[in-house]
């Protein structure tokens, strides 16, 4: 039985065939794939989601304080 981990990093591997391109492109996905905790796709979208605008944030707060 394949999840949907199998599935994505399937797919990734099909991209980077079919485009010749460097696996370093799909690295970040990669380790996102398989350190979450979402039991589907949809939960894994939403996790990274929230982990994007928490980066996001966090650059914001980063600058203004550099500035």
């Amino acid at each position: 039985m394949t999840t949907w981990k199998d599935k994505r990093i399937s797919a990734m591997n099909k991209l980077i065939k079919k485009n010749n391109s460097s696996t370093i492109n799909y690295l970040d996905e990669y380790d996102s794939v398989c350190s979450s905790k979402a039991k589907t796709k949809t939960e894994y979208i939403l996790e990274r989601k929230k982990r994007y605008e928490e980066i996001n944030s966090y650059n914001v707060i980063r600058n203004k304080l550099c500035v």
